[in-house]
């Protein structure tokens, strides 16, 4: 067998610009698609300033964080975009405002955790074509909002609790997943907000102008 070597196709200078336009205008298409395509967006704050405030008749409106994360498992909250400590003080400062000439009203936050626990999952053949949530969350948020005198008594009190238990395919995209955790943490404060908002209506209402 014989091999012969290996020689450059040469072109005519017409049909190069020809190929070089139509390369210069798919690459310019697939730019432009790169350009168009949209990126993926992340979960947006969580803010409640679209509701009315409650104006207090307190001098100050004080936020008390007293839950400690351990920042290990099983619990998770510190790997939410927004954990819910965090939610439960932005609710303090846009849904609280201090309108009178003495006394403190303040959030103290005594619980706000979030603890995983894998799911049994689909085993053999079966398991593998089954879509199935991969683990439970459990979030808890805590809060007691209470009425202080100008020399620290205490005046009046509220507990208020919100619970929250979903199931979630922690195996997907880091971007779902973030989008899940930030879905868990927005009920939650949901279910937060209506309590404290019941109990602000009623228990507390001889505090709010």
């Amino acid at each position: 067998m014989t091999t012969s070597p290996l020689h450059p196709m040469r072109l005519d200078p017409t049909r190069r610009r020809v190929l070089g336009l139509a390369a210069g205008l798919a690459a310019a298409g697939l730019l432009a698609a790169c350009a168009s395509e949209p990126l993926p967006e992340g979960p947006k704050p969580i803010r409640f300033d679209d509701k009315p405030k409650f104006r207090l008749n307190v001098a100050r409106v004080q936020l008390l964080d007293n839950y400690q994360p351990p920042r290990k498992a099983p619990n998770v909250e510190h790997l939410f975009p927004t954990s819910p400590a965090r939610a439960a003080g932005d609710w303090a400062r846009d849904r609280l405002e201090a309108a009178g000439v003495s006394g403190t009203a303040r959030l103290v936050i005594r619980d706000a955790s979030v603890i995983e626990k894998p799911l049994p999952q689909t085993g053999g053949l079966r398991g593998t074509f089954t879509q199935e949530p991969t683990d439970e969350y459990a979030a808890t948020l805590i809060a007691t909002l209470e009425i202080l005198s100008e020399t620290g008594e205490r005046q009046a009190y509220v507990d208020v609790e919100a619970r929250l238990v979903r199931a979630i395919d922690a195996g997907g995209s880091p971007l779902a997943r973030e989008l899940a955790f930030d879905r868990m943490t927005r009920d939650l404060l949901a279910g937060f907000d209506q309590r404290l908002s019941e109990n602000l209506n009623t228990t507390l209402k001889d505090y709010v102008l």
